[in-house]
């Protein structure tokens, strides 16, 4: 990951630290390099829909519920018109049966036994979403704070979090497996990792913006997340996988 980070006022250390990253710009522009490809689409005029994004807090990312599902716990088989006919748990087989009604005795219908089982699953955002966070301390500089947005491998739209704040607007995204960053615009391709000031991200008006591609593929805000100082300190790295869509 390459980390930027500003040593004196007058100059600027950038150093290779394994991978792409990005980090805040100073004055002083990087020494142009062989431009990465830029992902189809995805930075036309930094265009994102805005609309009302949905708030959000910290124990929102990953949250869990308690689900319960009726599990098989032997082979198919047949079964009475009766039994699937007054049990609620076999009413799909009962409603393609052959059977008439629960008296019929002519015919059956075929399923396996079930029982109900506890199961913990991701609670979903207001969209569908399944968000996780992780916090990392100490892996940069305590002068700045990194962020990381990774999808999931069934999650193949563009997904985007911003991080807006201080004049500044810095991004990472994902699209079709691939992701991209800014420094201080879309440049290069594998770039999943970006940064900021740390006295910028804890400042009250700073917030992460997390948007995605909807119908028709339209850039869209959907979340918001402040209140970034009450959990995020001087060198800490916070990965978000959009791992459900």
């Amino acid at each position: 990951m390459l980390q930027r980070a500003r040593l004196a006022s007058s100059f600027l250390v950038l150093g290779l630290l394994g991978g792409v990253g990005c980090g805040p710009a100073t004055e002083e522009m990087p020494v142009p390099q062989e431009q990465a490809p830029v992902a189809p689409s995805q930075d036309e005029g930094r265009t994102v829909t805005a609309m009302a994004t949905t708030a959000l807090s910290w124990n929102d990312f990953g949250k869990t519920t308690v689900q319960y599902v009726a599990e098989c716990v032997t082979g198919p088989y047949t079964h009475s018109c009766y039994f699937c006919g007054t049990n609620p748990l076999y009413s799909g087989e009962y409603s393609v049966s052959g059977c008439t009604s629960p008296s019929d005795i002519q015919n059956s219908c075929i399923t396996c036994d079930r029982e109900i089982r506890e199961k913990v699953a991701y609670a979903e955002m207001p969209d569908g979403d399944v968000i996780l966070a992780e916090v990392e301390h100490n892996v940069a500089g305590p002068e700045v704070i990194e962020f990381r947005l990774n999808s999931g491998s069934n999650v193949t739209w563009w997904k985007q979090v911003a991080l807006v704040g201080g004049g500044d607007d810095w991004r990472v995204w994902n699209h079709n497996g691939s992701s991209w960053c800014n420094w201080p615009n879309a440049s290069t391709n594998n770039c999943d990792t970006n940064s900021q000031w740390t006295d910028i991200v804890q400042a009250s008006g700073t917030r992460f913006i997390f948007s995605k591609a909807k119908f028709l593929g339209i850039h869209t805000e959907m979340y918001s997340l402040g209140g970034l100082g009450d959990r995020l300190t001087g060198g800490d790295r916070v990965t978000f996988r959009w791992i459900r869509d």
